[in-house]
């Protein structure tokens, strides 16, 4: 597959997912143990189109480590503060390995265009099962896991935004203590949604 949209849900030994999303909607995912296999397996593939991180790729400095993006996703769509956190309460796998391999595909691929993304807020969010997900985004659920569906999602995330169908950015609104995604280490940083909140 050549030409590909990449997603990725970092994570640790044997849960950190890839997907691989080619122009006709096709798919494959994979699951390594390693930011270092994860841009291994991503180099192969060629240059990405755009790349997708299932994790939060700028952060707070104000009190509990909130992000504006977060507080409207919750409120908004009613989701729990157990699934869209502060990134201080978050495991270190997505943390340190989102920031990783955004930091290794600016090495790499020194133009890749990345944006966050939340898998799990967004099917959420659009009460969407993983069939109905696929079925809308025109691609197959060939995930064995869900380190791997969150991939996939996390692709079409990137490809919805960077082809200019999902219009909305919600890194653009942020408290006066959080990076800045477009000049901070790992610019330029996007956080694509499917509608204004």
């Amino acid at each position: 597959m050549r030409g590909c949209w990449i997603g990725a849900d970092p994570g640790g030994k044997g849960a950190f997912g890839l997907a691989f999303l080619d122009g006709t909607g096709r798919l494959r995912c994979d699951t390594v143990s390693s930011v270092d296999q994860a841009v291994k397996e991503i180099e192969a593939e060629g240059h990405p189109l755009g790349l997708g991180i299932d994790a939060p790729m700028w952060w707070c400095a104000g009190e509990g480590g909130g992000r504006k993006v977060d507080y409207k996703l919750r409120k908004h769509y009613r989701i729990s503060s157990g699934t869209v956190q502060a990134a201080n309460s978050l495991r270190g796998a997505a943390l340190i390995g989102g920031a990783l391999l955004a930091s290794q595909m600016r090495r790499v691929f020194p133009s890749t265009r990345i944006t966050e993304s939340h898998p799990k807020a967004l099917l959420l969010a659009f009460n969407y099962s993983e069939e109905l997900f696929a079925t809308k985004y025109g691609i197959s659920t060939v995930w064995r896991n869900e380190h791997e569906r969150d991939a996939a999602i996390a692709a079409v995330c990137a490809r919805e935004g960077f082809e200019g169908r999902w219009r909305t950015n919600l890194a653009k609104e942020r408290y006066r203590l959080e990076h800045d995604p477009q000049g901070y280490w790992l610019k330029p940083m996007f956080y694509f949604w499917p509608e204004p909140i």
